[in-house]
């Protein structure tokens, strides 16, 4: 016979926190940076957390005690304030990270800084993400706190076997981000020169479904009106829409370059020790990439471009259009944010030969 069980019955920890976290992967991996310091201070943390990608990406944290998963808009907006003040007062600390880095550092359409001149932007915005959370944790951060995914051991031998049955190298590209001005638009041309270069690397392609119209070309062709599905070149794989953001991510664990603009994957990977290379758009060096390990952080060239890079801005949150106050360049295919657009190929180039250095011949 079954039993209910009362959970206000259990032994209480000593000292509780709570971590209120409504975002998305880039989001939740950044203030996984706090859940060791916190554990280390004799906290059992408690993460509230929205049941999407993000908490997915840190589900295995193993110093998180307890997730508590909500769906989105279970609690209505109008009714986050009563909430935040009731869950507050259960735990000896509170920290609520809504909004944090979003609508604050990062201006969002509706809000007071949105319309600031961006120079001020640039003057009260320009903070480092990780060191903004633990201020407002009030947290002393140092550099053994790092964002961190944990992959599981079943993921770890799925990424290795994967790795071994590519090439002896992989290069893993993130296709695009949550908005229009995350897509970096001269993918094919540097595919092109790495597979012509290194005959020993392959490249492994991933994202969401919408990255899938960035890989076409490269996971079939049309006929008949029909897209029949089939891998044009060996030693490319196209799996955006097909792995899952935990799979990306443990992936990233084993490949020996990771490209791509400000995404989730590219903020998991930012302290991991293969090299990344990846187009800046809303954010400044400063703001995102200042403590990563073994990056190259590519940006327009001074003068060209959109004159408010790095902007500093949300664009197509608040259900926006993407496009409002971002300058982009469009021709018969697509809009290209002018950030992304001014990042030429050969500034790709030089980046990728920095880390796959000079073409090796290979052994029979």
């Amino acid at each position: 016979m079954l039993e209910n069980r009362f959970s206000w019955k259990d032994n209480k920890p000593k000292k509780t926190c709570a971590i209120i976290r409504f975002g998305a992967i880039g989001d939740m991996i950044l203030c996984s940076a706090l859940f060791p310091a916190l554990r280390e201070a004799g906290y059992s943390v408690v993460l509230y957390c929205q049941d999407n990608d993000g908490y997915r990406a840190v589900q295995n944290d193993p110093n998180v005690n307890r997730f508590i998963v909500l769906g989105k808009d279970e609690i209505p907006p109008i009714f986050l304030e009563e909430f935040f003040n009731y869950t507050k007062k259960k735990y000896e600390k509170f920290i609520n990270l809504c909004e944090s880095v979003e609508a604050t550092l990062l201006a969002s359409p509706g809000r007071s800084n949105w319309d600031w001149p961006n120079e001020v932007r640039a003057k009260y915005l320009d903070r480092n993400y990780l060191e903004w959370t633990f201020e407002l944790a009030s947290l002393e951060w140092s550099a053994a706190y790092r964002p961190k995914f944990y992959s599981t051991l079943p993921e770890k031998a799925w990424a290795k076997e994967k790795s071994r049955s590519y090439g002896r190298r992989n290069v893993l590209w993130s296709l695009s981000g949550s908005s229009g001005h995350k897509v970096w638009p001269y993918l094919d041309e540097v595919m092109k020169r790495i597979l012509e270069t290194y005959p020993d690397t392959h490249i492994v392609l991933v994202g969401d479904e919408y990255c899938r119209l960035l890989q076409s070309g490269w996971d079939g062709y049309a006929k008949d009106g029909k897209f029949i599905e089939k891998q044009i070149n060996p030693r490319v794989h196209c799996m955006a829409a097909k792995w899952s953001i935990r799979e990306s991510m443990a992936f990233a664990e084993v490949a020996d370059l990771i490209i791509g603009t400000e995404t989730g994957l590219l903020n998991a990977a930012g302290h991991m020790d293969a090299w990344k290379i990846v187009t800046l758009s809303h954010s400044s060096e400063e703001m995102l990439t200042k403590h990563w390990t073994n990056v190259i952080a590519l940006n327009q060239p001074k003068g060209v471009g959109c004159n408010k890079h790095p902007c500093r801005q949300l664009h197509g949150s608040n259900n926006h259009d993407p496009w409002e106050d971002c300058p982009f360049h469009a021709d018969e295919s697509m809009k290209v944010a002018l950030c992304q657009y001014h990042v030429t190929p050969d500034m790709m180039w030089e980046a990728v030969r920095q880390v796959l250095g000079q073409p090796q011949r290979m052994v029979a």
